[in-house]
């Protein structure tokens, strides 16, 4: 047996999330998306972004050569 109370939960986290976006832009007028986008969040999120995308093709590489 299932426990329901915990069915959905992701599609509630990303509601969730969206509706703490929109709040914070509505009250604190700061845009998220445009911080990001601006120079100040690309030196923060640059190097975060930059290590994913490294650590993606490392793990990609190493299942295709265990695959092959």
């Amino acid at each position: 047996m299932k426990n329901k109370g915990t069915q959905g939960g992701f599609i509630g986290k990303i509601i969730l999330i969206v509706i703490a976006l929109i709040l914070v832009k509505y009250f604190l007028h700061f845009d998220i998306i445009e911080w990001i986008k601006s120079e100040n969040g690309q030196k923060i999120f640059g190097p975060i972004i930059h290590f994913i995308k490294w650590f993606y093709n490392y793990l990609d590489n190493f299942v295709r050569n265990l695959v092959s």
